[in-house]
């Protein structure tokens, strides 16, 4: 005879109090998630405009953004006062909304890329829930916003926390889409969605937003409808979507080429193609370069999910035993796109931003059912890569002040001090991380903290080491140090420099001479350099230009120059120019007087 679930509970125990134990302990483990959330959160958040921007590209991308709220032009990207086509607008125009809303400053620079990685962190708990259940979420969602690549990138002035949203958002709408289809459901709602992201996305770093979705989502429609059947293709390829995207993408386009003739030749050739094909922009690297960046990049969820491969491969659907079509597609995902990225002759460790989501998800796929009596499928895996790379921090960390003054490793004295604290604190972190979730790794929410929490207070770590370092790489010292000096008329001239955060702290545009324009790391000004230098109204000198201001002086200039510079510095202090600031990058001279 069959018996109920309750005809095993003791006497002495009601069903009541059994109940009300139940629903006690679910609310606590609620409160103890959402304390972990908070923590998290408050990791990712720490100290965000607590260091200086880092040059080149947060003070040149910040001063963008700065210029955009200076001008009010918000079609058109202007780096000291020229057109920059090196990236598209929405970026910028994002954290330039930010600073309008709290002032030109760090924290307001580097806010846009926080939110839009716990945008995707959010975005992959909530596929997650749909795709494994409820409790998957929490899985997911952790793991897409504690790695140690997500937390830098999410702190930095770049695009890459934005371009992955988008993406992030335009592989789960295409993926809903096809599965809408193969229901038998209208799949036009999620497929325009799809697509509008992808405008999105293109409109924040270009075509990389076209091929990476597209490249997962056509061979998932033709794998899913299976042969004959075209509702999967029809699901992703309606000619709604594609108008969609150029509603988004066109007038953007328009306005550009409008200003700037040779935009739309410059962004789809220069910007795309040579960078993807040739080594013209030193951006190179082996063919096996996002391997370690993968590995470590998503520590320690990439080893946790390499650990859990098995019970991965068990996953089976339906009668006929094939792999189940949610992991198809996340292997797709990853697969393809990191396929793309490596053939690609650019490569930078954030183009796989985009891939963690799917680790994540694959993470959560593994625990969704998970037997209490034994450990997570590769839970001891991310425990033991914990171990090594906290042991290998912590061996950095002791040995680091000694080779340095053994002058084996160059560092300035002031930033080998944080720098060691930093890699003990980290690696200490790390190792108790990988202790805890090797003892807990039979328990999902003890693992689930205990693998997160190492990449959740880095930033904590992080912080003094920054300050240290942006000492070195930001503009901000140079920028207090002549600000009272620059009366209303003065004029900064960089000879042959450009502090590329310089502008942003002082809230200017400054002139530059050099030979080429390389001064200011834009790619198109290079390129165009002999446009922009007889342009009316340019920032740009040529190199013959300056001694002649210097000795006429009509107006009164501030000069900066490279530390190293010794020509032209030698030329500033034998002009009677004072000595105004000088560390190991720039010198500031003046300003002259008529």
């Amino acid at each position: 005879m069959q018996t109920s679930g309750f005809d095993s509970i003791p006497d002495s125990i009601s069903v009541p109090a059994l109940a009300r134990r139940s629903y006690g302990r679910g609310r606590a483990l609620s409160a103890l998630l959402l304390a972990w959330f908070g923590l998290l959160l408050a990791g990712l958040a720490f100290q965000l405009g607590g260091y200086p921007l880092l040059d080149p590209d947060e003070g040149r991308n910040a001063e963008v953004a700065r210029e955009m709220v200076a001008t009010g032009d918000y079609l058109v990207p202007r780096l000291d006062g020229l057109p920059y086509l090196d990236k598209p607008v929405l970026f910028f125009a994002v954290d330039a909304l930010s600073m309008r809303l709290l002032g030109a400053n760090e924290l307001a620079a580097r806010l846009p890329a926080l939110l839009f990685a716990l945008a995707t962190a959010g975005l992959t708990a909530a596929f997650a829930a749909r795709l494994f259940g409820r409790e998957s979420a929490w899985i997911a969602g952790t793991a897409a916003a504690a790695t140690p690549l997500v937390v830098v990138f999410s702190r930095t002035v770049i695009f890459d926390s934005m371009l992955t949203f988008f993406l992030t958002l335009a592989l789960v709408a295409f993926y809903l889409a096809i599965e809408s289809a193969a229901e038998r459901r209208s799949p036009l709602g999620w497929s325009l969605l799809g697509w509008g992201a992808m405008g999105l996305g293109v409109l924040t770093k270009g075509p990389v937003a076209l091929a990476v979705p597209l490249l997962v989502a056509v061979p998932y429609a033709l794998w899913r409808g299976g042969r004959g059947d075209r509702r999967g293709w029809r699901a992703i390829a309606s000619p709604l979507g594609p108008a969609l995207l150029l509603a988004l993408v066109l007038p953007w386009l328009w306005a550009m080429s409008r200003q700037v003739p040779e935009f739309l030749h410059y962004a789809l050739v220069s910007e795309t193609w040579k960078r993807m094909t040739t080594d013209q922009f030193a951006r190179t690297g082996p063919l096996w370069f996002f391997v370690p960046c993968l590995l470590l990049g998503a520590l320690p969820w990439s080893f946790v999910a390499l650990g859990a491969r098995r019970q991965l491969r068990d996953l089976r659907q339906g009668e006929d035993g094939r792999l189940d079509r949610r992991l198809v597609f996340l292997f797709l995902w990853i697969g393809l796109p990191f396929l793309l990225f490596s053939l690609s002759h650019s490569k930078r460790p954030q183009y796989i931003l985009p891939l963690l989501p799917a680790v994540a998800l694959l993470v959560a796929a593994a625990w969704r059912e998970s037997d209490p009596s034994r450990p997570l499928p590769g839970a001891r895996a991310g425990a033991v890569a914990w171990i090594s790379f906290g042991s290998l921090l912590l061996a950095a960390g002791l040995a680091l002040p000694r080779l340095t003054a053994a002058a084996v490793v160059a560092l300035p004295a002031h930033q080998t001090g944080p720098l060691a604290r930093t890699a003990l604190a980290a690696g200490l972190a790390a190792l108790l991380g990988g202790i805890a979730a090797w003892l807990g790794a039979a328990r999902r929410e003890s693992a689930l903290i205990a693998l997160a929490l190492p990449a959740a207070v880095l930033p904590f770590f992080l912080a003094p080491a920054l300050r240290a370092v942006g000492d070195d790489f930001s503009s901000r010292d140079l920028a207090a140090a002549v600000a009272p000096y620059l009366a209303p008329g003065v004029q900064v001239v960089g000879v042959r420099a450009y502090p590329t955060s310089l502008p942003f702290y002082l809230g200017r545009t400054v002139l530059v001479v050099g030979p080429r324009g390389r001064e200011l790391t834009s790619n198109y000004i290079i390129d165009s350099f002999p446009k922009w230098l007889a342009a009316p109204e340019t920032p740009l000198r040529p190199l013959s230009w300056w001694r002649g201001a210097l000795a006429t002086c009509a107006r009164p200039m501030l000069f900066v120059a490279h530390s190293e510079d010794r020509e032209n510095r030698s030329v500033l202090a034998r002009a009677g120019l004072p000595l105004r600031f000088v560390d190991n990058d720039f010198a500031a001279y003046g300003p002259c007087t008529p």
